[in-house]
């Protein structure tokens, strides 16, 4: 029925729902990206934990990066006080929930960065054993991924013309007057 269709279009196998300022929304995949920033990540990781295990005085050899110093990689292990750097568990954990946060309100801003830094945040802390670092954590990176968003991704008002930063100006400012 017509009434259907107003909400949802099927044109691929993920759907594309209409939001109410009627934009379409594209569903974002979930398991991928969070496999890929889970994977990138830990190979930052990996060259993290080379460098401390070639920086610092041991019997383990090569295998100590793994070892020793192996829970930079992934988030499990004692690394620096209950494995504090776990690179790989808190990009995937951010990538996650960004996705599923979007998928449920069905809109791509800032307000998604905001609760996926929330998430990566506490995640990080509660690693850590504590839940004051848990809580600041959520609230530090949550704030700090919420304002990149919102100020454009660091791509935003420099590389746009007179006129876009003139409607972005506008939309932030809806009782301003921007005319000069």
């Amino acid at each position: 029925s017509s009434a259907n269709m107003s909400t949802t279009v099927e044109t691929s196998p993920i759907a594309h729902e209409i939001s109410s300022n009627n934009q379409v929304y594209i569903e974002k995949e979930v398991i991928l990206p969070t496999l890929k920033y889970a994977a990138g990540l830990g190979a930052f990781g990996l060259v993290i934990s080379t460098v401390q295990n070639a920086i610092s005085e041991h019997k383990h050899g090569a295998a100590g990066v793994f070892t020793r110093t192996g829970g930079t990689i992934t988030g499990y292990g004692r690394l620096i006080r209950h494995s504090r750097n776990a690179i790989a568990l808190i990009g995937g954990v951010f990538s996650g929930t960004e996705a599923i946060i979007a998928n449920i309100r069905k809109t791509d801003d800032w307000i998604n960065s905001a609760c996926a830094g929330c998430a990566a945040g506490f995640m990080a802390g509660v690693r850590a054993h504590s839940y004051p670092l848990a809580f600041g954590a959520c609230a530090g990176v949550g704030a700090m991924f919420s304002i990149y968003e919102w100020t454009g991704r660091n791509k935003g008002l420099f590389h746009k013309s007179p006129d876009e930063r003139k409607e972005w100006t506008r939309r932030l400012y809806p009782n301003k007057s921007t005319e000069e």
